[in-house]
Order: structure tokens, then C-alpha cells, then sequence
């Protein structure tokens, strides 16, 4: 058998000549880009929260509270009953009902929200809860993902995850599972004038 040296050398003669990337021009809807948001958003099974100010945020996450379910709150103003700053451990994390979470942006073309691993305790906060709240300004929304991914240069490197809906499977008889293995439901809050 030859060389690790000889095989390399034997591909360089076929190696394909780099080409550039092509420019692909991306259709946009005509619709404002929070109607058309929360119109996909509400088809991947996600919910649009009720109130577009942080005080409907917090109101929100006092009646969780009050029914004595576990609410763990990563947004700054917005109180829940588990404190981030004590979490040590991912596992500490299981008995979440509900993780409130603040999404730097969102994507319309998808219904998603891109949540940055700066903003969590840990990464598993998002995935681990039975029910995640996710709250953006709508002056956060795209409309396409290459608009996303252009804008998340500007907003700082690092672990990041884009969410669109609840978890969801299907199997090959295409039964659609809500839940699967992650957040049962996803409900997003659309700030105006943050």
C-alpha cells in the first residue's frame, strides 16, 4: 500500500479548480414582515403571545408563577420563580415547565428566532423546559435566513440556535409528533418599539 505521502500526491492532479459561490436572488413577500412572521410561525406550530410590550411578558410569567410552575426567566425585568444565576449543573434544569428566553432576531421566511448562547445560563435551557417563551422586537425580524445569517455578524459570534415551533418528528408513515425532544409548545412574544 503506498504512502499516506504518494496518495495525496496522486490527487493534487485532479483536484477541480474553485469556483465562486453563486449569487441567488431570494423572492421576498409582500406582506409586513410581522404578519408574515407570525403567519409561518403559527403554521410550524408555534403561538403568538398575547401583547406586544415586555409588561404583557411579565404578566405572563407572574400567572405561571402563581400556578406553582417552574418558570426560569433569562430575560432582564422579567421575574420567574427559579433564579438563573444558581444553576450549576444543566441537570438542575429537568422540572421546568416554562423558560422565557430572549431572541436577539427572527425570520419570517421560517417562523424562527435565533436565541444566542450569550443570553443562557446553559445551552439546554431552551430545549430541556416543556415550554418555551421566546420574546423579540419586531424590528428584529428578516425576511429570509441569508438576511439572518448576514445580520448575525453584526450581533456578536458564538453558540447560537435558530427555534422554529415546538420540537417535532414524523415518522415513515409521516405521523407528526409535537414535543418529540425538546418543548412541547413555543409561543412568541412580538415587542413593538423596544
Amino acid at each position: 500500500m503506498a504512502s499516506k505521502e504518494e496518495f495525496f500526491a496522486s490527487l493534487t492532479p485532479s483536484a477541480i479548480e474553485p469556483t465562486p459561490m453563486p449569487e441567488v436572488a431570494v423572492a421576498t413577500r409582500d406582506a409586513p414582515l410581522r404578519e408574515h412572521f407570525i403567519e409561518v410561525l403559527e403554521g410550524v406550530g408555534g403561538r403568538l403571545g398575547q401583547g406586544d410590550d415586555l409588561g404583557d411578558v411579565k404578566q405572563r410569567a407572574a400567572e405561571l408563577v402563581s400556578q406553582n410552575l417552574q418558570v426560569l426567566s433569562l430575560m432582564e425585568g422579567v421575574q420567574g420563580n427559579r433564579d438563573p444565576s444558581a444553576v450549576s449543573d444543566p441537570h438542575e434544569l429537568k422540572d421546568v415547565d416554562y423558560t422565557i428566553a430572549p431572541a436577539r432576531l427572527a425570520v419570517a421566511e421560517n417562523g424562527s428566532v435565533w436565541i444566542s448562547g450569550e443570553d443562557l445560563v446553559t445551552r439546554n435551557a431552551v430545549f430541556i423546559c416543556e415550554h418555551l417563551i421566546a420574546v423579540v422586537d419586531e424590528n428584529r425580524i428578516t425576511g429570509t435566513m441569508s438576511e439572518a445569517v448576514r445580520r448575525l455578524g453584526k450581533l456578536g459570534g458564538g453558540w447560537g440556535v435558530f427555534i422554529s415551533g415546538p420540537s417535532k418528528t414524523a415518522d415513515i408513515e409521516q405521523a407528526l409528533v409535537m414535543g418529540a425532544h425538546g418543548a412541547r409548545s413555543m409561543t412568541v412574544y412580538v415587542l413593538r418599539g423596544v
